[in-house]
């Protein structure tokens, strides 16, 4: 009996308390309620004036005793340049065969600064020849290179807030890794270390070729995922290429066979392998350089299907003239916002990220213990990511105009690559705000350079950023 007792009395209490559920359930789905009202996205195809990305023009110094580069032209040069990139060859053969003078190390600081204080970003080619003559205008001993490496290295660090990438390792023809005695797979490899050692990690190294990368990483794999951002050795190497579209091998970039039995890491693959290739390492490191040479691989719908492929984000607005005419003279024809835009134009604003919002949804179930969740739908409609890190923000405000929250996620916009769409989700405790209404806005900002990063939508962007939707409370 006394069993029995028992076990009515729990039936009861479990009765009562699921009896409460259900009416507390009901209390909070009658007196809190939530609205959401999200903003509509409208694409667009308007020039946006982000970092890390686009146009570059070439500015030419040697670095002397004798004579500064001049001011005047120096700032006539930035005054008239409209690019986001610039990128600086900084020739050093006056010093090839000593020590870089304390007064040209001067030079190269004063240069960077003035560079820096114009807001640009700036990819640096430290080089001995102009000429295709390396040869003869290199230093004789390696250790010379690695000296002037490690000198220019503490200019360049002081500047590693808008440095955003080095190309090569400071030999060849025009700096581009050919024609010069210290291009052995063990020299070119001694070199890539040791500029990897002396460079701040923040800052990108580059190669002229895959299988210049492959013999420096000692692999034939491309980067993965997991190693990839960590600031060190190949994790940091990407890729100039000078001879883009040039030819079926870009002029000798590629090779003519197949990367299947190489034993080699110095050996270079087919065009077809070698722009896989390209697309899995450049998802985590850059890829630039100039169209050359008019020719049916640089025709604008062969053109940007392989600049895709390849993940370009920078290219030489100054050269060759010949092919950005022929994209000049090219349409798009393809649906979207872009239509009927000339292909010179529709590669330039696709070069690197371009980022747009698709859409926005709040979901909130009152019957579970859950928070709000809020997600938001981000298309990047650029040929490559953004390789720089980026702070992602929603910021919450009143109909007060006050903000009541800001919630920095953890989404990497690193991984966010070309042609891709991602979702972020973040969660809303919107049981602790006070009746309202909450307006509901997101941003994307590089705080290196403290700009916020313009999305390819036709809305304008406020204080807080994009508008994303308005969020009711009622209780």
């Amino acid at each position: 009996m006394k069993k029995k007792s028992i076990f009515l009395f729990c039936a009861i209490v479990l009765l009562l308390a699921a009896g409460f559920l259900t009416a507390y359930r009901l209390y909070t789905l009658y007196y809190f309620r939530t609205d959401y009202h999200p903003a509509e996205f409208t694409a667009s195809d308007k020039t946006l004036h982000n970092p890390w990305r686009g146009w570059y023009q070439i500015y030419g110094y040697a670095l002397s005793d004798a004579a500064p580069p001049d001011a005047q032209i120096l700032e006539k040069a930035i005054r008239q340049d409209e690019n986001e990139l610039v990128l600086l060859q900084i020739n050093l053969r006056e010093y090839a065969g000593s020590d870089i003078s304390k007064t040209a190390l001067a030079q190269l600081d004063s240069l960077l600064r003035t560079w820096k204080a114009s807001g640009k970003q700036l990819i640096l080619r430290f080089l001995y020849d102009w000429n295709g003559q390396a040869k003869e205008s290199e230093p004789k001993e390696i250790e010379t290179v690695m000296r002037h490496m490690e000198q220019t290295a503490e200019i360049v660090n002081r500047y590693k807030d808008c440095v955003w990438l080095m190309q090569g390792i400071y030999v060849g023809n025009n700096g581009e890794m050919n024609n010069s005695a210290f291009l052995s797979q063990d020299n070119m490899c001694k070199l890539a270390a040791y500029l990897d050692s002396v460079i701040d990690s923040e800052i990108f190294l580059s190669v002229r070729t895959p299988a210049h990368w492959r013999a420096i990483a000692r692999t034939f794999a491309p980067l993965s995922e997991n190693l990839a951002f960590s600031g060190k050795g190949a994790a940091r190497i990407g890729l100039y290429n000078d001879g883009m579209l040039g030819s079926a091998n870009d002029l000798g970039t590629y090779g003519d066979t197949s990367l299947d039995n190489a034993s080699d890491f110095c050996a270079k693959g087919t065009r077809e392998e070698e722009l896989l290739f390209q697309n899995s390492l450049c998802a985590y490191v850059p890829n630039g350089g100039e169209v050359v040479v008019a020719n049916p691989y640089n025709d604008f719908k062969n053109a940007r299907s392989d600049l895709k492929t390849m993940r370009v984000t920078y290219l030489n607005n100054g050269y060759d003239k010949a092919v950005l005419d022929k994209w000049r003279d090219e349409a798009f024809e393809d649906d979207g916002c872009f239509y009927g835009a000339d292909g010179y134009t529709f590669i330039g604003e696709h070069l690197g990220y371009r980022y747009a919002l698709n859409a926005c949804t709040f979901t909130f179930d009152p019957f579970s213990p859950d928070p709000g969740t809020l997600m938001l739908s981000i298309e990047n409609q650029g040929f490559a990511g953004c390789y720089r890190p980026l702070v992602s923000a929603f910021t919450i405000v009143n109909e007060n105009g006050a903000v009541t929250d800001t919630i920095k996620t953890a989404d990497d916009a690193r991984l966010w690559g070309g042609g891709e769409t991602s979702s972020l989700s973040v969660s809303l405790d919107i049981r602790t705000y006070k009746t309202g209404t909450f307006r509901i806005y997101y941003s994307l900002t590089d705080t290196a350079l403290n700009r916020e990063i313009e999305f390819a939508n036709q809305e304008t962007p406020t204080e807080y950023g994009y508008f994303l939707g308005e969020l009711t409370v009622t209780k």
